[in-house]
């Protein structure tokens, strides 16, 4: 064991002896022999170049690239014969090692086997003319037959530190710039390839294939070791599957240069997975960067990218697909959560028109989300030219109707149950603005709602239905529901309302038509309640913009309401066949116009309800009846808040103009002393029953006439109404009982002041087929007893003996 370890001590000694002698004997060759290699390295580089060479120090390196031996040059520049215009040095290098194989300069054979610069740049310049500098790489033609001839010239090692390599094409407007901070190559050449083994550190300045559209790439260090193969045969560098970092993100890239024909191509394939979108953006040109931009995501993409073009110049194909789950994606719109999706961009949707961002698309397909706990998804989200970017894209969703209340967090609407179903279709400006809207369509259907309208405190039960965008404008379809026991159909439409929305919601106008069989107004007294005040404080903290103006829109816009109802009735009045038409806004209803068969004839009326304060309201009112039945409407309308004469007293056709104003209250009851209203009418057909103050009368005349049914001729008039007085102008009435004149005052305030006229000529008898008729109010009857009826003491009014007529004098001296 002893003797073995002796021995080997021993080898090594020698190996070492032998290596020390090999490299001083080297050594002594290499300094005895100086000036001859280096003259010898420096005509080899003058006869491959083909341009102005300028060399400054050149010395013999020992040690610098030990163990290589090398020639140092200094300071080296090598121009075109243009250069004194353009003023691009093609090559310069602050130092240069060629490195030497001995055996090949003891041989006299071309001994570069490897070439190391130091500090140096590379320009490739072309003017805008087409003239370039880079016929220095062909060499000079009388240098071809000394290559062939030398064709065993082999670099094993090329290594670059600190070199910028800058390739700037004006007239294809291209400009390639690379600081190669260091790259190690080593090269195994054949016959068929040459085989390049790299490790590199390059800082990209600019990969401009147009410099109007940008770099790619733009200021990313490119690092990595990987094998790369020159198909001599094809004319093509190709690589597959290289792993590299740019910038520390991991890339996987295959891909090829052709430099063969007149017009050389490159194919890059890249691939990496988990890449943040903000970093995605950075590699791409500051055009297509801002296009991207308007979206953004919190979670990494795995992308794959396609990038293929002329070397020549011109703009590449650009293809980039990528897929994610699970993000937060920001838009101009909205902001999703939960979001997977798979898409692609493109440089080019038309082929063959030029690949710039009107000719660009970025695609989403099977794009799924949540927002705001929603479901949503779309089969395709589209944004084309990205000049103007135009987005395109269909949404839809399926949701519990009361997961919307925390998503728009109106206090004007409540939903408490049911299910909806959203489809969205909308193509416009990604920008968003105040007409966005206008390039939305889509529905939105309900099923088995239930919404309380919290401004009115009124519930909706059983909604079902569907509301529609077409652009800007909004229809509602068929929405059924039940309002406190009442069934009613609504269909509706309002113009340009989404825009109207965020920008006027006070000029949004509303068409709504509702359709019910049987209509109770009863029901529907709480819209003369004032409506419920909206808290802005919890407005602020729950609510967005958007919601904002929803309620806005409900308490400002105007609602114009078409209804038709098969039978309407409130309290004591019925009709049937009822058409509305009213406006309704937000201090004020406007009664545009209202029929109906009333009491077997009809009627028509018009108007306005103005909130004054509180629950109170103003309202005006143009009624017009035509051939009703008397009695029904003095019932029907509470015999119009007095008891002078009830509908239980009268029978006949009423033909009548009311032009009244009144107040009413929250329960839609008329306030009696409000009333001021001025009535035409005329009673056709009139019939008077059991009428207790005409039936005073007979005290004092006709004793054995019947005054319990009285017939008349037509029986016309106007009455002024004013706090709780009616005002009886001079008034003809012929009846089967007698003739006579009537005026004065009805009062219900105890003011009752009234005079009747008699004319004597009632004396003559009347037959039982008697057929009064009129002879007109301005007529003075003739010889007449007047009677007069004021409140007796019992508060009541009593008829006593006017003998000299002195309501009359009394008339004349007021006036």
């Amino acid at each position: 064991m002893k003797n073995s370890r002796k021995y080997l001590f021993l080898v090594l000694k020698i190996l070492a002896v032998l290596i020390i002698v090999l490299i001083v004997g080297v050594f002594a060759y290499v300094s005895i022999n100086k000036k001859t290699i280096i003259s010898q390295v420096t005509r080899e580089i003058e006869t491959k170049l083909n341009g102005k060479l300028s060399v400054g120090k050149v010395e013999l390196s020992f040690l610098r690239n030990f163990p290589s031996i090398s020639v140092l040059l200094n300071n080296v520049t090598l121009t075109d014969t243009m250069f004194s215009q353009h003023k691009h040095t093609f090559f310069k290098g602050k130092e240069i090692f060629v490195s030497l194989a001995v055996s090949k300069l003891i041989k006299k054979e071309p001994p570069l086997k490897g070439l190391r610069i130091d500090d140096g740049e590379i320009y490739l310049y072309t003017d805008t003319s087409g003239y370039t500098n880079t016929y220095l790489m062909r060499g000079k033609k009388d240098s071809v037959k000394s290559v062939a001839k030398n064709s065993n010239i082999e670099l094993k090692k090329i290594v670059l530190n600190n070199v910028r390599i800058i390739i700037n094409d004006l007239k294809r407007e291209k400009l390639h710039d690379f600081v190669v901070k260091n790259i190690k190559i080593d090269v195994d050449d054949n016959d068929n390839a040459t085989s390049f083994n790299s490790k590199a550190e390059i800082l990209i300045k600019s990969l401009a294939f147009n410099t109007r559209r940008g770099s790619f790439l733009k200021e990313k260090v490119f690092s990595g070791n990987f094998e790369m193969q020159m198909d001599k045969l094809r004319k093509q560098l190709v690589f597959n599957k290289i792993p590299v970092k740019i910038s520390g993100q991991p890339f996987n890239i295959t891909g090829f240069f052709d430099f063969s024909g007149i017009s050389p191509q490159f194919s890059l394939n890249i691939i990496s997975n988990k890449i943040a979108y903000p970093f995605v953006r950075t590699l791409v040109p500051e055009k297509i960067s801002n296009s991207l931009a308007i979206v953004g995501l919190s979670k990494p993409l795995n992308v794959t990218a396609s990038i293929k073009g002329p070397l020549k110049g011109g703009e590449p194909l650009v293809y980039i697909t990528w897929m994610t789950e699970n993000t937060q994606l920001i838009t101009p719109f909205l902001d999703f959560e939960k979001a997977t999706f798979k898409g692609f961009f493109s440089n080019e949707v038309v082929p063959g028109f030029p690949r710039k961002d009107p000719n660009s698309k970025i695609e989403i397909n099977n794009f799924t989300a949540t927002w705001h706990d929603l479901p949503i998804t779309s089969k395709k989200i589209e944004i084309l030219n990205l000049t103007e970017p135009e987005l395109s894209c269909d949404m839809s969703s399926a949701f519990d109707l009361i997961k919307l209340n925390e998503l728009v967090g109106s206090n004007s609407l409540k939903l408490r149950e049911g299910t909806g179903e959203i489809r969205l279709n909308y193509k416009g400006p990604i920008v968003k603005n105040d007409k966005t809207n206008s390039f939305l369509n889509g529905e939105v259907s309900f099923k088995n709602g239930n919404i309380l309208y919290a401004t009115r405190d009124v519930e909706m039960k059983n909604v079902n239905g569907m509301i529609v965008f077409r652009n800007s404008d909004v229809f509602v379809e068929n929405l059924s529901t039940s309002v406190k026991g009442q069934n009613i159909t609504m269909q509706g439409q309002a113009k340009n309302l989404l825009t109207l929305i965020n920008t006027q919601p006070d000029k949004a106008n509303i068409d709504w038509n509702i359709y019910s069989p049987s209509l109770d107004l009863g029901a529907f007294t709480y819209l003369l309640d004032s409506k419920k005040k909206i808290n802005k404080s919890s407005r602020s903290k729950g609510m967005n913009a958007a919601t904002a103006k929803i309620d806005e829109l409900l308490e400002q816009g105007r609602l114009h309401v078409n209804v038709k109802a098969d039978r309407l009735h409130y309290k004591n009045f019925d009709a049937s066949n009822t058409v509305a038409d009213i406006t309704l806004l937000s201090d004020r209803y406007l009664i545009n116009n209202v029929s109906m068969e009333h009491a077997g004839g009809r009627m028509n009326l018009n108007g306005s309800l103005v909130n004054v304060v509180g629950n109170a309201h103003n309202a005006r009112l143009l009624v017009n009846m035509d051939n009703v039945d008397v009695s029904r409407v003095f019932k029907a309308f509470d015999n119009f808040g007095q008891d002078g004469i009830t509908g239980q007293n009268l029978d006949g056709k009423l033909t009548s103009k009311i032009n009244a104003a009144m107040t009413i209250d929250s329960k839609g009851k008329v306030l009696p002393s409000s009333i001021t209203s001025i009535i035409d009418f005329s009673l056709k057909n009139g019939v008077l029953n059991n009428y207790e103050p005409l039936k005073k009368l007979q005290r004092f005349v006709f004793k054995n006439r019947d005054f319990e049914n009285i017939r008349f001729a037509e029986l016309k008039n106007r009455l002024e109404v004013k706090d709780r007085e009616i005002k009886i102008n001079r008034m003809e009435i012929q009846s089967t009982v007698l003739s006579m004149f009537v005026e004065g005052v009805y009062s219900q305030k105890g003011g009752t002041d009234m005079s009747i006229q008699v004319p004597l000529n009632n004396l003559k008898k009347r037959a039982a087929d008697f057929n009064p008729e009129n002879i007109g109010a301005d007529k003075k009857g003739g010889r007449s007893i007047y009677i007069r009826g004021r409140p007796g003491a019992d508060g009541n009014v009593a008829f006593k003996l006017d003998l000299f007529n002195k309501f009359d004098k009394e008339k004349e001296k007021v006036n």
